[in-house]
């Protein structure tokens, strides 16, 4: 039956990992100075190098060399889980991502080999989405919001 052509504004999500620097819990007051590591959700949608000549139900096609962006206020030190390492517990409201954050890319595999524009990929349902934090391909997926009838072969 094939997949759902992702355009402008469906939704990527996934979770991050990032560097992280703050404070920490201590038996006794004072705190202490924490670094480590903490997943973070990935919240954004495809908005960037989007085709200027295919569009679908008015949205522009998302195609093997566009960009998602994240949604504002969704990937702050205070929102991270899964901090390594765990002890000294680090303070949730001190912390900071001290890596890039940022937009995210079609992984290697992304993109359908049936379909293309101006020789580019077009984007299917589903496709791995390289977002930020460090070395993890494919950490994000994009979903088909935004238009439910065009469909192609991967």
């Amino acid at each position: 039956m094939g997949k759902l052509i992702i355009v402008e504004n469906d939704k990527v999500e996934g979770t991050d990992k990032h560097n992280v620097s703050g404070q920490a819990t201590n038996p006794s007051a004072p705190t202490i100075p924490y670094v480590g590591t903490g997943e973070f959700d990935y919240v954004g949608k495809m908005t960037s190098d989007l085709s200027d000549f295919v569009k679908i139900n008015g949205k522009q096609v998302a195609l093997k060399n566009s960009k998602s962006s994240l949604d504002p206020g969704k990937h702050l030190g205070l929102m991270g889980k899964n901090f390594i390492p765990p002890s000294p517990a680090p303070l949730p409201a001190s912390l900071k991502i001290t890596d890039i954050v940022g937009e995210g890319k079609p992984s290697t595999n992304a993109g359908s080999s049936f379909v293309k524009v101006n020789g580019v990929a077009v984007l299917l349902n589903n496709d791995k989405i390289d977002t930020c934090g460090y070395n993890h391909p494919g950490n994000s997926t994009v979903i088909a919001e935004n238009q439910d009838f065009v469909r192609c072969l991967a």
